[in-house]
């Protein structure tokens, strides 16, 4: 499998990101990396790689930054790192693409340059979280198109659908509609169309609320890409306020402080800390966290946070492997032509 990682975009130095292709390359001896960014830079901060059979580098002058308007950033910057990957995925020089770069840059850099899956009009970026009781809930749209009308909606639902069966190998994945309520008669206009769409789907539940995302009562939810972000943003910025506060939790006073280190102290030495904060870690943070695929594109592409650190990119290096093992493109399209071809022709004519 062949993987092209964007090394320049993003908010992180490029060698975090260098460092997870490096090590991925230890865990997947199958995989062959192309590093898109400046080779110069890329050579002399990591020598060794001109001897590695199986990284190569991409050489790209121009770099699409976060505060850059997409369209124009890319009509300006032909060899910006997002552009070259895009591509080399649409020559099939690679099999994926990923990028921590300007999301808006990568989502109109695949539209423009892979298209879209037929009857699909705008794309969706999709992420799991992790939920009580064990397994994990798709949200879509956590960002690609903010702006979504009905429409965008019930693709939402049929590619959720989709994602979600290829992961988990779920027949009829349950989907619900993000709401304020449950209540048939909550929400905007566009809201209620959608959910009338949604209806012709067997396994729609109906509007879902944001405590359904945790709880485990849907497998899919169902939001514009608004909504979506911001439920994301929340829920990350939660992990790190409920980690401090369990690690300030014996700090308000000296003797709490002394409590703290003796705890800490008996942990260490019986292995109770590590595998405990090991174990937090795997609960709060959903499978293959720092990678969202872009679905309704045809390509494999995978978007980043924009602070990807060289963990998270050992994950979507992780997850597009997978992707490409199992087919995922060929299996979500065969999927959405089966199960929303009648819906979507009625849609769209």
């Amino acid at each position: 499998m062949k993987i092209g990682i964007d090394v320049e975009s993003g908010e992180r130095p490029f060698q975090e990101l260098v460092k997870g292709a490096l090590k991925s390359i230890q865990s997947f001896s199958d995989i062959f990396i192309y590093l898109i960014g400046d080779s110069n830079k890329i050579n002399k901060n990591f020598p060794q790689i001109e001897k590695l059979p199986n990284i190569s580098l991409v050489n790209a002058k121009e770099i699409i930054f976060m505060d850059e308007k997409p369209i124009p950033a890319l009509k300006k910057k032909k060899d910006a790192s997002v552009l070259v990957g895009i591509k080399m995925l649409k020559n099939n020089s690679i099999d994926a693409f990923f990028s921590s770069g300007n999301t808006g840059a990568t989502v109109a850099a695949s539209i423009l340059n892979l298209g879209m899956i037929q009857g699909i009009k705008r794309p969706s970026m999709a992420t799991f979280f992790p939920r009580i009781g064990g397994g994990e809930t798709l949200i879509l749209d956590i960002g690609a198109n903010p702006d979504a009308n009905e429409y965008n909606l019930f693709h939402n639902a049929i590619m959720g659908q989709a994602y979600y069966k290829v992961i988990w190998d779920k027949s009829n994945p349950s989907v619900g509609l993000l709401n304020m309520g449950g209540e048939l008669e909550k929400g905007s206009a566009v809201i209620k169309k959608a959910f009338n769409y949604m209806c012709d789907i067997p396994s729609f539940i109906g509007n879902v609320e944001g405590y359904n995302v945790f709880n485990g009562s849907v497998d899919v939810v169902v939001c514009d890409g608004f909504t979506g972000n911001s439920i994301l943003k929340i829920a990350e910025a939660m992990k790190k306020f409920f980690i401090s506060t369990l690690r300030d939790a014996f700090s308000n006073n000296p003797l709490q402080t002394k409590l703290k280190i003796m705890i800490s102290y008996a942990f260490s030495i019986l292995g109770i800390y590590t595998r405990k904060k090991k174990m937090i870690t795997q609960k709060i943070l959903p499978m293959y966290y720092g990678a969202a695929p872009l679905l309704g594109v045809n390509g494999t592409v995978l978007i980043g946070h924009g602070t990807c650190s060289t963990k998270e990119l050992i994950n979507a290096i992780e997850l597009a492997y997978k992707l490409h093992k199992i087919d995922y493109l060929g299996k979500v399209i065969s999927y959405i032509k089966k199960n929303g071809k009648k819906r979507l022709t009625n849609v769209f004519g």
